[in-house]
């Protein structure tokens, strides 16, 4: 086992925020989910990815380590479960082999006990899982063999003693889905009666898909089969489930609301989309774009579903859950579209992955998505590109508050309201990992954190193939890497008396820029000076008096300019014309 102990400091300032740990402006809450900061992936039935809690600032004191070389590989979602008598909570992280049960003890994370339920990690994988209340949740193989007897099998898992965090994983039962004659079932969540609901890939020769409704206790309450065309996906994403147990599954050629009244399965409506058009459609790229993700809640306001599409120039797309009063469909659309608006830095950088995989992350009517790169390694010069757009309540439109052109944010992006930050990490020209966080209203760059280099496929502890981000009550993250488990610690908050008002923050001036530019006399003790652009190449500049940069040696393009003083470091984006 190797663990990596890495210490940084950031002498930026912000004042830290008082933190409220459960988020009371949160979507309705499901009371079935584990009492957690971070109980299921996206942290909430609505998919969000955001949370309240303050995450690491700018003047933060931070530290790195990691627990690597995990049995079984990478596992794209880690949870935080409910509190132990210790005060404790355990990180359950469940990839393709194994369910694992971590510790983090202030020093390393250590494995409390480990169950292993898939014994053929090739050809069947699966890593979606629940934790409900009580120490109880639940994992899966989706392995479908019927030759050999095999079929999908769920989990229910607990502790031998749940008020000891480092005691063993029992299982208290299994539920196979042969005696429902299903095929492949990939995709669950917990509904708001704390019921699991689930969906099955297409029997492609019976022409349909099921979705059902169990119990904890695995009762089988309901199932519906709907009708499949021809070739179309309807599993390269899990789903979101509202207050009202309706849930929004997406495939390749539709979007489908499914409603549940206590006693039986619908189908509520389906709006008719093309997922696909001109996208990838090589091994991974299956067409319908990201998990999709609910955004807005209560009467009287716009109530959506947003999901960006598989095109090869993706789009944002939003959908209507419920009919507003007067609406006006789109011309050719189904009344039930509401809008898509081109995701300006999307592109299309192979034929294997979809370019936008990772889900939209939502605030309120705002959020913020990436450009992917795969989870089968990328190149250090990669595809680079994070955006954010709002929804327009009024003109019922999506419209682009801000783009970053200069990296890229690999995996599903976390956004702390607390920090005001936006976190995710990803690989520079350089060939190293870095953790980044970015200004919500701005985009600029407010952490740049170093992780570590590039590694082998099989030894890469900070690799961000589409994995998540949480966050627990003290604002430290987890991530998992490439067969890791990742921690981004506060070691000490910021102690400095500056408000946030007061922060100095690096203008230029003219920008774009001709010839030269100035930096404000304000700035002082410069000891370095660099720009970059897009593609990772770095430029060093000179200054002179009157904080003159010459910059007549720059081609023409955008450029990230690095500045660093004997305050810190500090970055602001320019145009060389």
């Amino acid at each position: 086992m190797k663990h990596l102990l890495l210490s940084f400091s950031f002498l930026l300032t912000l004042q830290a925020t008082a933190q409220t740990t459960f988020c009371p402006n949160d979507p309705p809450k499901n009371p079935f989910l584990a009492d957690s900061p971070w109980p299921t992936y996206h942290r909430n039935n609505y998919a969000q990815a955001s949370t309240c809690i303050p995450g690491p600032l700018p003047g933060d004191s931070l530290r790195i380590y990691a627990k690597t070389e995990i049995e079984g590989g990478t596992s794209p979602w880690v949870y935080l479960t409910e509190k132990y008598a210790t005060g404790e909570r355990a990180l359950l992280y469940s990839n393709s082999t194994h369910v694992f049960k971590l510790i983090d003890n202030g020093n390393e994370i250590v494995t409390a006990d480990s169950q292993r339920i898939d014994f053929d990690p090739v050809s069947s994988f699966g890593w979606n899982f629940l934790l409900a209340k009580n120490k109880v949740w639940f994992t899966y193989d989706p392995k479908y063999d019927p030759v050999r007897n095999r079929y999908t099998r769920l989990f229910k898992l607990t502790d031998a003693d749940t008020t000891d965090p480092y005691s063993d994983i029992v299982v208290l039962d299994t539920f196979s889905f042969e005696t429902l004659g299903i095929n492949r079932v990939q995709s669950y969540n917990l509904s708001y009666e704390g019921n699991i609901v689930f969906g099955s890939e297409a029997d492609e020769d019976s022409g349909f898909a099921t979705v059902g409704i169990l119990t904890q206790d695995f009762q089988v309450l309901d199932t519906l089969r709907y009708a499949t065309s021809p070739g179309e996906i309807v599993h390269h994403n899990t789903f979101p489930v509202d207050e009202n147990n309706s849930f929004y599954i997406v495939t390749t050629t539709r979007m489908i609301k499914f409603g549940w009244d206590g006693t039986d399965l619908s189908k509520e409506w389906e709006a008719a989309y093309d997922f696909i058009n001109d996208g990838p459609r090589g091994s991974f790229a299956e067409g319908s774009g990201t998990t999709p993700t609910l955004m807005g809640w209560g009467a009287g306001n716009d109530q959506l579903i947003v999901v960006a599409d598989g095109h090869r120039r993706n789009n944002l797309v939003a959908f209507w859950r419920e009919l507003p009063l007067g609406w006006t469909p789109r011309p050719g659309m189904d009344p039930h579209f509401a809008d898509s608006i081109k995701i300006p830095l999307a592109i299309a950088a192979n034929n294997i992955f979809q370019s936008i995989e990772n889900s939209p992350t939502v605030r309120g009517y705002e959020l913020a998505i990436a450009q992917f790169n795969g989870f089968l390694g990328y190149d250090c010069n990669n595809s680079k590109g994070v955006q954010k757009l709002v929804w327009d309540t009024t003109a019922n439109e999506f419209e682009v508050a801000w783009t970053q052109a200069f990296i890229n944010m690999n995996g599903v992006l976390t956004y702390s309201e607390g920090a005001g930050i936006l976190y995710g990490s990803g690989k520079e020209a350089d060939c190293n990992y870095y953790y980044y966080g970015l200004d919500w209203e701005t985009g600029d760059i407010e952490l740049r954190l170093l992780l570590g280099p590039e590694g082998t496929f099989l030894d890469d502890p900070f690799y961000d193939a589409g994995n998540n981000n949480i966050l627990d009550e003290e604002g430290n993250i987890y991530f998992p890497g490439g067969a890791s488990l990742v921690k981004v610690e506060i070691v000490q908050r910021s102690t400095s008396l500056i408000e946030p008002s007061e922060k100095e923050r690096t203008t230029i001036f003219p920008n774009p820029v001709r010839s030269h530019f100035y930096l404000p006399q304000k700035v002082q003790g410069i000891r370095s000076l660099s720009a970059t652009d897009p593609s990772g190449r770095k430029f060093l500049l000179e200054f002179g008096p009157n904080n003159r940069v010459e910059a007549h040696q720059l081609p023409t393009g955008v450029y990230f300019l690095h500045v660093e003083t004997d305050h810190g470091w500090d970055h602001v984006s320019f145009m060389k014309e």
